[in-house]
């Protein structure tokens, strides 16, 4: 039988364990209870212990989040290949670590290894079933000994049986640190730096029923990125090397301020000497998934028009409505045929189910008036298989002043392109944990005429924080191909950017930490180095919600330093 953490018959909380009223407790991971750092852990409950899964005020950030993918020549553009090739300098990522958290690796795949040698330091492949054993609490790991021995024989199934079926993991792995292959005229951005891979589980059934989402595509949850983090971390302090890690997904749940578990464990990790965390800006800017409006002192009401389409009647989806602090929001639901019925306040630990007379469907609100971890008001509303048309919300803000209110529905992946607002914003559209402070958030743009991506998510975030950080190419990249044909394709997203960047910090972890050039060098480091060296266009406002501080050029950046 699979673990709790693997086992569809358990739920999962992220808990902050230290933070109890009945004093300190000394606490050990278990199969029902696994710590990721000092303060955050993971409750892995029976689901039958469990009553139905509600959320309220305390509970919201306990849930473990839905992410998915963030991608739908540049090495020169970015100031890399002039680096690679510098008679003094030749940075490559030598001594350097970079960690890869999503889909896999294909490790046969020659921009891993040599014909004998693996760049592969270590494989977490959390969807095979295995139980902890002192390294990981499930899945089963597999180190380089065990990939070259797979690497030479004939069938490597057999003893390294992890693979790529998306490969969107293997091109953020190449793009950020492949092998330099010269036939295929391609090169990952730290090709000397080693690897190491987490290959995340699926996204369990009652997370997918509980957030209306498709069970057919690749949706990962909170806390096993938060896990996977931990594990990248260990490798790193066991082999005392630079960490420069890749996230390549995104989610738009949360109020876009940069909060929640994975994103507080992201900034708490990258102020550290020797890690940095790169994450995508996501590519929600042109979706239509964002709907924004500010209240003044004579403008309290708004009516806010959604467009819901067929392909949603058979599942659902959800939504999120977030109201700024300190505000009181009001809101009234109305179906395509007209028929309103009215938000309760007074409900706030109950889940509402608002049922329509002359359409099929539901719809299960949850009214937060005071979210723990925000302060904001939070509206969590699920349709049930609902009726096509125009529906709309009818919002009121009791308390005349300047107020500001969003809602966002789930990223492109999750939820159809038929559904959409019809006043939509393409601002505040950076997904989580792009929102994150000290994390290296990157935008994608076209380097062959230096425009932007055009479907990338727009900042900053809702605190208004500068986000995205920078910009990397992102459109048409060549990286690794996995399948049938050929080896290396183009490929285009912000996880790509993101890959990039991450390549690029290696390349400055090597410089600071493996050549004694800055000791204390962090994450935050990395940060500010490549946003001061950023290339930025006459007549622009920097940083700016499009491109924040400009377009990543390290060889800039090393012209600064001198």
């Amino acid at each position: 039988m699979p673990v709790p953490a693997q086992n569809q018959q358990y739920e999962n909380f992220i808990i902050r364990y230290k933070q109890n009223t009945h004093g300190g407790f000394d606490y050990e991971s278990d199969e029902t209870f696994q710590i990721v750092n000092d303060l955050f852990g993971i409750l892995y409950v029976p689901m039958q212990e469990v009553p139905e899964l509600e959320l309220s005020s305390y509970s919201y950030s306990s849930i473990p989040r839905c992410y998915t993918y963030m991608d739908t020549g540049a090495l020169s553009t970015s100031g890399v290949t002039r680096l690679h090739n510098h008679p003094y300098l030749k940075l490559q990522g030598k001594g350097t670590l970079v960690a890869v958290i999503d889909s896999g690796i294909d490790y046969l795949h020659p921009a891993f290894h040599n014909g004998v040698q693996s760049k592969i330091f270590s494989i977490w492949d959390q969807t095979l079933e295995g139980g902890a054993d002192g390294r990981i609490p499930f899945g089963r790991e597999f180190g380089r000994q065990q990939i070259e021995q797979a690497l030479a024989s004939e069938n490597p199934w057999e003893i390294v049986p992890s693979s790529d079926t998306n490969g969107h993991g293997t091109r953020s792995a190449a793009t950020a640190a492949g092998y330099r292959i010269e036939k295929d005229n391609f090169c990952g951005a730290a090709p000397e730096a080693e690897i190491v891979i987490v290959k995340l589980k699926q996204a369990k059934n009652y997370l997918r029923d509980f957030y209306l989402l498709p069970r057919d595509i690749d949706i990962f949850q909170e806390d096993d990125i938060m896990l996977a983090i931990s594990y990248v971390l260990f490798i790193a302090q066991e082999q005392q090397m630079p960490l420069s890690i890749c996230i390549g997904l995104g989610t738009s749940m949360g109020a876009h301020q940069g909060e929640g578990p994975l994103n507080e464990y992201i900034n708490s990790i990258a102020a550290f000497t020797q890690n940095a965390v790169s994450v995508p800006a996501g590519n929600e800017g042109t979706a239509r998934h964002h709907y924004l409006r500010e209240f003044g002192p004579n403008d309290t009401e708004d009516t806010v028009e959604l467009r819901v389409g067929d392909r949603e009647s058979t599942r659902g989806f959800m939504t999120e409505f977030w109201g700024d602090s300190p505000g009181s929001y009001y809101m009234t639901i109305q179906s395509p045929t007209g028929e309103k019925l009215s938000v309760s306040t007074a409900l706030k630990n109950r889940t509402q189910e608002l049922s329509f007379v002359f359409v099929e469907t539901k719809v299960l609100v949850n009214y937060v008036p005071i979210e723990r971890r925000t302060g904001n008001t939070l509206i969590f509303i699920r349709f049930q298989h609902p009726a096509s048309g125009i529906w709309k919300f009818l919002v009121e803000e009791k308390i005349p002043g300047k107020s500001r209110f969003h809602i966002w529905l789930p990223v492109r992946g999750m939820i159809s392109d038929e559904t959409y607002f019809l006043q939509s914003s393409p601002d505040y559209t950076v997904t989580a944990p792009g929102d994150t402070e000290d994390a290296m958030t990157v935008t994608a743009y076209q380097h062959r005429d230096n425009s932007l991506f055009i479907q990338a998510g727009r900042g900053y975030n809702a605190e208004n924080i500068v986000k995205p950080d920078f910009a990397a190419p992102g459109v048409g990249i060549l990286t690794a191909s996995i399948g049938p044909g050929e080896e290396f394709a183009p490929a285009t997203g912000t996880s790509l950017a993101a890959a990039q960047t991450a390549g690029i910090a290696a390349l400055l972890f090597e410089w600071a930490l493996v050549r004694g050039n800055e000791p204390y060098f962090t994450g935050n480091s990395v940060k500010h180095y490549l946003s001061r060296g950023a290339v930025r266009e006459a007549g622009e406002v920097y940083p700016n919600p499009d491109w924040g501080y400009g377009r990543v050029d390290l060889y800039h950046t090393f012209e600064l330093l001198t």
